[in-house]
């Protein structure tokens, strides 16, 4: 049985179906868990107040907004680490994918 002693803010599923995807508010990053094992492959640490979080559309990029810090990080899909930070507006919570 899966068990976090974390804040959980949001959830998303992997346009493949393969991973569940947590943002983690308290302890700042995404939890990356196996869908069919309900095992944790990683823990991938964000920006400060971890919140919303949206995969893109071809399952290669994984975008997570940073509340406290203003910013969106960007995590390549293949590796589980961020490749990027984007400076956003205030606070910034939800967020959506259009390509």
């Amino acid at each position: 049985m899966l068990s976090l002693l974390c804040e959980v803010h949001n959830v998303q599923v992997s346009p493949d179906g393969k991973y569940v995807l947590l943002t983690n508010n308290e302890s700042n990053n995404v939890t990356v868990i196996d869908a069919k094992s309900y095992n944790v492959v990683q823990n991938v640490p964000t920006g400060k107040g971890t919140h919303g979080i949206v995969t893109s559309n071809d399952n290669k990029f994984v975008y997570v907004t940073n509340m406290y810090e203003n910013t969106v990080s960007v995590i390549d899909n293949n590796t589980n680490k961020v490749i990027g930070t984007v400076a956003v507006g205030e606070i910034p919570n939800g967020i959506t994918y259009k390509p």
